[in-house]
């Protein structure tokens, strides 16, 4: 190996001689160093043979730049071991790489460099983008409108860099050039949005072959002006940064898809295309697919929908019923809502026939036809339910659909229904309300210390507490209700459809207003209380339960829930000597009876009307204390 280290020797002086660039050098020394390790190990001396064998044997496994520039070392030096120098041929061209490429890609590059940049005289885009052109010159296209995303996704792999910032930066400059040569019209705009680092290794190539043929659910051609409009939507809703990063990374990748399979504009594809790039997407798949449901539904409505839960192999249970259960509970439904009846009794409908379906299905029975008394008697015995009032309500909605299918001759029987029992047998619970301890917990609350949200909740259970609103009420509340003047909220019952005008208290007031001032969100929403979340509108009733259990842990003690604030209110009221008629008025009852049941929790003038024993006939002869 004498010989070897020193006409390797005579490379790399000649190298420093000449004033080659230390990259070129280092690469010299590694690739000598490496392939004289190579030798050794197998035991045997130089030879021609044995370098290329070398060379070829390892072009799998390295990367294009070094596998092209250890052959380029190779065949240096084998000039010296030939001639003693290394042959013109194979001294490379000193020239830069823009020198080297030709006249169409030269003229394309010089159209970027004096019309495409802010600041021309930045020398780092000639560099750069001369040596993704030149990379391309050699595999054979002639002009950038030949680019495609094979060559392109085959540059990322080889093109060689000592770091990965230095690689970033490169393709950071590359992609400003693809920009604007697809502003020309020249190629793709998908190549300037491949190119990059966070999205380029989740590009995945399918087939052809394995994509879905034309079905009737063909998209339009989704262009990213369309992307851009749809994340301009986002926005405006109020969506939060990560989530429209989200949505642009995984609506990037549905694009480029796109763009390399014009014909796959379907919605079988997306969803096949999105189990090949699922394994890719790590921990937050499950946004990303949400984001999709999302802009499918933009595309056909135009509308941006907040009520996508993002899985598009979910079937609703009414439509993995037989048809001629879901056809019918369809059409049952849809007619509730023409009659005008709230989505809650809409649903609680929906749930009550699916449940009796189902077991219809169970029991074997293939059309309503076949429903004998004998069944529903089986049915209401093997339906389990926590209450007996639970049961009845079920039972009272069912009752409603068996006679919807009389109606609809889908059944012969017009009595059958009342096969269905729909009672329960009374029962009287003992009022349940805050304690002295829990109220003076709730008022001795730091508002100060609270977040926006804590600020809203405690807001909630305050007007609760005081003015013994129900949570659908207060949840409704909007602000045309309030009259700061008057200092007094008016609203329309959500239950009775009772209007009630009750005096607002000022510390209520003032809670009120420190939430509007410091912790409601900027919203057009008409309503008081608002989500702290995109989109910015209206809460569910059931967040008044757990604003309680925020301020109150032991919350979850009160069977009512929220309930036992408008319980509390109305006790608190008769302890003060309220006529019951008042408080029946403040609570929106049409009448006074509700209100007797809290007469028993006023233990101070209970004590006031005891009933004589000696009216009764009971003596106090005897016992205890007159033995």
């Amino acid at each position: 190996m004498e010989q070897y280290d020193k006409n390797v020797t005579v490379i790399l002086e000649f190298l420093v001689a000449e004033n080659f660039s230390s990259s070129v050098i280092s690469m010299h020394r590694l690739c000598y160093k490496a392939l004289r390790k190579h030798l050794t190990e197998e035991k045997i001396l130089y030879s021609s043979d044995a370098a290329y064998r070398w060379i070829d044997d390892n072009k799998a496994c390295w990367t294009y730049r070094q596998h092209t520039g250890w052959k380029h070392c190779v065949d240096q030096l084998e000039d010296v071991y030939a001639n003693g120098l290394i042959l013109p041929n194979h001294l490379g061209a000193r020239g830069s790489a823009y020198c080297l490429l030709s006249e169409t890609l030269k003229a394309e590059l010089d159209d970027f460099l004096d019309n495409g940049l802010i600041t021309p005289d930045d020398d780092r885009y000639r560099i750069t983008c001369a040596r993704f052109l030149l990379y391309l010159q050699n595999k054979g296209l002639q002009s950038i409108s030949q680019l495609d995303y094979s060559r392109l996704l085959n540059f990322h792999k080889d093109d060689y860099h000592k770091s990965s910032i230095s690689k970033d930066v490169y393709e950071d400059l590359i992609r400003v050039f693809l920009r604007y040569s697809s502003d020309r019209g020249k190629c793709s705009l998908g190549f300037s949005l491949a190119l990059n680092k966070l999205l380029i290794h989740q590009i995945v190539e399918i087939p052809d072959a394995g994509l879905l043929g034309t079905t009737p659910t063909v998209f339009p051609v989704i262009s990213w002006s369309i992307i851009e409009r749809f994340l301009q939507e986002m926005a405006n809703t109020r969506y939060n940064d990560t989530v429209l990063k989200s949505t642009k990374h995984i609506l990037t990748l549905y694009y480029i898809f796109l763009d390399m399979h014009t014909f796959s504009r379907t919605e079988e594809n997306l969803w096949l295309w999105f189990e090949h790039v699922k394994p890719f997407l790590g921990a937050g798949w499950k946004q990303h697919r949400r984001s999709l449901c999302q802009f499918l539904h933009y595309l056909k409505t135009g509308i941006i929908t907040t009520s996508y839960t993002g899985d598009p192999s979910y079937v609703p249970p009414v439509d993995r019923l037989p048809a001629w259960a879901s056809d019918s509970i369809h059409s049952y439904l849809a007619l509730l809502e023409r009659e005008g009846w709230k989505k809650s009794t809409i649903t609680m409908h929906r749930s009550c026939c699916i449940r009796f379906c189902q077991y219809l299905q169970k029991d074997g029975i293939n059309n309503f036809g076949e429903i004998t008394t004998d069944t529903l008697q089986n049915f209401n015995r093997k339906d389990i339910h926590t209450t007996p009032e639970g049961k009845a309500a079920y039972n009272c909605r069912i009752r409603c659909f068996l006679i919807y299918l009389y109606e609809q001759g889908m059944i012969c029987n017009p009595y059958l229904h009342k096969a269905l029992p729909t009672m329960s047998a009374p029962h009287t619970a003992i009022v349940q309300t805050l304690s002295a301890e829990d109220m003076a917990y709730i008022w001795s609350v730091d508002i100060d210390t609270l977040s926006p949200v804590g600020l809203r909740d405690y807001a909630i259970v305050c007007v609760g507490l005081t003015m013994g609103f129900r949570a659908i009420d207060i949840v409704s509340l909007r602000f045309e209700n309030i009259d700061w003047k008057r200092r007094s909220i008016c609203l329309t019952q959500e239950k009775t459809g009772k209007n009630i005008a009750l005096p607002m208290p000022v510390k209520t007031g003032n809670i009120l207003f420190r939430y509007l001032r410091d912790g409601r969100p900027e919203s057009a929403d008409a309503h008081v209380f608002i989500k702290h979340k995109t989109p910015f509108k209206g809460l569910h009733r059931c967040v008044c339960a757990k604003a309680l259990k925020r301020f109150r842990p032991q919350a979850d003690t009160y069977r009512d829930g929220f309930h036992v604030l408008r319980k509390t209110f109305a006790t608190n009221l008769l302890r003060g000597n309220t006529k019951a008629e008042l408080i029946a008025d403040s609570l929106g009852h049409s009448t006074d009876s509700t209100v007797h049941k809290y007469l028993s929790l006023d233990e101070e003038r209970m004590r006031q009307c005891p009933i004589s024993l000696d009216a009764i006939g009971i003596s106090l002869q005897g016992g205890v204390f007159h033995a």
